[in-house]
């Protein structure tokens, strides 16, 4: 398919850009043709390439496709070369609609990866939460990954390490150790559902694989998924929806680049020219505020490759909520690891007792904290899953 009828498909219902938003580019485009960079070559704008636009993840590829694993390279956010996809414009996107637009392209160039009956789609995230204790909290940082079958009918399994917690500018670390609710070392869930197909009410990537890059056909799924969050306000629900689909279809290009579109249309998306994703990578986002909070979709600056997620508090913030009672095996758990380094057991029991009891907290968030963070490392197949670790928890999803 070309690629240039492909991406015109994608973006017909799109109006074209006026000339306040076209300006700067066209500015930049002039400039950067009448006077080329000292010692260096004219500026060239190559054309787009459909397989041109791949940057390498730190090293492994040769011996990953020896193995016989596809993968998806993930932008780290390296330098780009020549046929990039930041060559084709004059000037960064000035608004949330134009960068859309070419991450659009950028996804657009990507292969699928396509997955046979028998296989696994493996996603790695890099994961960052913030963890209120009272006025105190943490930054929990981790990594969360997922085996889906790709026929839907097997056991898929989610696996999350917690590598860290670090402060938080503007707010005091807990003081109790270990911190509540935080465990350290790695937890495997494996799950498997009751039907033999699966369940019919969660969109799952076995399903995905299927889908055409339609835009009316996507926008909707889009519109069925918001439907669910009836305890959103309305006005984040087709945000939400985007979110939850594109997570899921990291591993098809080709369908994000639709589902660009349909973000496009969302009202009230703005533009943040810097941000940073889990893993530390500078990009720049498309992102919603309510309520104190900015929702964001971050893509690399260069490539406009998508990245990940992140969400900020705007402004101060403190709220109260039911805290309900520790779980046994929580509480166990905690007591455990207590003794462990010596503390008696008895005075264990006497600080831990009070989280058996339900009362109520106050999560105090400061402004400019990131409440949560992701970022995308790796997608790929696999013919099996990897072996489980001492800690996992097997759980029967309903019909």
């Amino acid at each position: 398919m070309n690629d240039l009828t492909e991406i015109k498909r994608l973006w017909e219902d799109v109006p074209p850009g006026s000339q306040e938003h076209l300006a700067g580019a066209r500015t930049a485009l002039l400039e950067a043709a009448r006077t080329p960079a000292r010692g260096k070559p004219t500026v060239r704008v190559p054309l787009l390439r459909r397989y041109g636009l791949r940057i390498g993840v730190a090293g492994g590829l040769a011996a990953a496709m020896a193995a016989g694993v596809t993968v998806i390279q993930v932008g780290l956010g390296g330098s780009q070369g020549s046929d990039g996809i930041a060559s084709l414009i004059a000037a960064p996107p000035a608004n949330a609609q134009q960068l859309l637009k070419v991450a659009a392209h950028a996804a657009a160039a990507e292969p699928d990866l396509r997955p046979v009956p028998g296989q696994y789609i493996h996603t790695e995230i890099q994961v960052m939460n913030y963890r209120s204790i009272g006025s105190a909290g943490t930054h929990v940082s981790g990594i969360e990954e997922r085996w889906v079958p790709a026929d839907g009918a097997k056991q898929w399994l989610m696996r999350e390490q917690t590598t860290k917690a670090e402060p938080v500018p503007g707010v005091p670390m807990p003081s109790q150790r270990p911190i509540p609710g935080v465990t350290m070392g790695t937890e495997d869930s494996l799950y498997e559902s009751s039907c033999a197909a699966g369940s019919k009410d969660a969109i799952t990537e076995a399903q995905m694989s299927d889908w055409p890059t339609d835009v009316a056909f996507l926008r909707k799924q889009v519109q069925a998924e918001a439907a669910k969050y009836t305890a959103v306000p309305e006005k984040l629900r087709e945000w939400g929806a985007v979110g939850t689909l594109l997570r899921s279809a990291v591993f098809r290009p080709g369908l994000t680049a639709a589902l660009y579109q349909i973000t496009a249309e969302i009202p009230g998306i703005t533009l943040v020219p810097d941000t940073v994703d889990a893993a530390g990578r500078p990009g720049i986002a498309v992102a919603l505020e309510n309520d104190g909070v900015r929702s964001e979709l971050i893509f690399d600056k260069q490539t406009y490759h998508y990245l990940g997620e992140r969400e900020v508090a705007t402004k101060d913030k403190s709220t109260t909520v039911p805290a309900p009672p520790v779980s046994k095996k929580d509480f166990d758990d905690l007591k455990r690891q207590m003794t462990a380094k010596g503390t008696d057991p008895a005075e264990v029991t006497k600080a831990l007792e009070p989280l058996r009891k339900k009362k109520t907290a106050t999560i105090f968030t400061p402004r400019g904290a990131v409440i949560s963070s992701s970022a995308v490392v790796k997608v790929d197949l696999t013919d099996a899953l990897p072996p489980l670790s001492p800690k996992v928890s097997r759980m029967t999803i309903p019909c």
